[in-house]
């Protein structure tokens, strides 16, 4: 399970002096004087979020198999009214679809492995996310789409939550399915609740991708840059103990043990609620997302606080 907050408010890095040593725009360059004044804790907030995560916990083994299960009125994936019915016409990926009406619509909420294309090979799993969701929306012309707060993504494509006739959310479906994984973009937050439920089944009872070794938790410590190292690109669960948190102009960094950093950009720092952020140093804490490199440097953008789980 994944907590749904990190931090509650953090002000602007005036109180920080960057150190002139490298051009890397993480804390590693970065000194900020403590005020414990300007970062407080949310009593109420963190009981609501820890409220949350402990009903996820225990309602979990009590969620039917069936991945079309409705998870209650709390976590429900229930559409209410549509915005468009469309016909899809093709299915790229386990994400992505083009509809009759020339449209590519990309799922929001979720993120499949890539299919593979110009001889390279298509990822683990991505040939099976595509092929289950040929196999829900297969003779169904009547798809339902739900818009959220943002409707294009930065390549024009259009950003939707999709149900079947039946009103079935079709992410949900993929999500307990184990074909996918959760993508937690602001502001399409809609289905947010549920589509963490679905996953966190997932995860729980080992569906899918979940039983890969690339989808394992694996310790910050064990990122090296050597060459062969295949465990150092794409989605990854980080398991670290926290060194240093610090702030840049534009963004919160969260160094593990290891070398690598957790980005927050102050554009997302809304969406971290309830646990002091101080609080974090010298703490375990398990993140999720895609890995890159930066100046030898292993980094993470973390957009929204149920990408964060305190350990310990």
């Amino acid at each position: 399970m994944f907590a749904l907050n990190v931090i509650h408010s953090i002000r602007a890095n005036r109180k920080c002096s960057t150190r002139l040593v490298a051009l890397i725009n993480s804390t590693r360059n970065t000194e900020c004087k403590k005020d414990r004044g300007d970062h407080f804790l949310s009593i109420k907030g963190a009981r609501y979020e820890r409220f949350f995560v402990c009903a996820v916990i225990i309602l979990l083994p009590f969620l039917s198999t069936k991945a079309h299960s409705d998870p209650g009125p709390t976590l429900s994936c229930s559409i209410g009214s549509s915005d468009e019915t469309v016909e899809i016409n093709h299915i790229i990926d386990g994400d992505t679809v083009i509809l009759k009406d020339g449209r590519h619509v990309r799922l929001i909420g979720i993120d499949t492995p890539e299919i593979g294309r110009d001889g390279r090979k298509s990822d683990a799993g991505a040939e099976s996310a595509r092929s289950y969701l040929v196999s829900l929306v297969q003779g169904n012309k009547n798809i339902l789409l739900k818009f959220d707060s943002q409707r294009l993504d930065r390549y024009k494509r259009t950003l939707a939550h999709l149900f079947l006739p039946n009103g079935q959310n079709i992410q949900a479906i993929l999500l307990a399915e184990g074909l996918a994984t959760p993508l937690t973009i602001p502001p399409n937050l809609k289905f947010l609740n549920c589509y963490l439920y679905h996953s966190n089944h997932a995860v729980v009872s080992q569906q899918g991708l979940w039983r890969l070794k690339q989808y394992k938790p694996i310790s910050s410590t064990t990122l090296h840059n050597t060459p062969g190292n295949n465990n150092t690109r794409g989605y990854r669960v980080i398991i670290g103990k926290v060194e240093h948190i610090g702030e840049s102009r534009s963004s919160i960094w969260i160094n593990l043990t290891g070398n690598i950093a957790l980005r927050i950009k102050r554009e997302d720092l809304s969406h971290f609620r309830g646990l002091e952020l101080l609080n974090l140093e010298g703490k375990m804490i398990q993140a999720r997302g895609w890995i890159y490199r930066n100046n030898n440097e292993f980094r993470i953008r973390i957009r929204h606080g149920s990408d964060i789980m305190l350990v310990r």
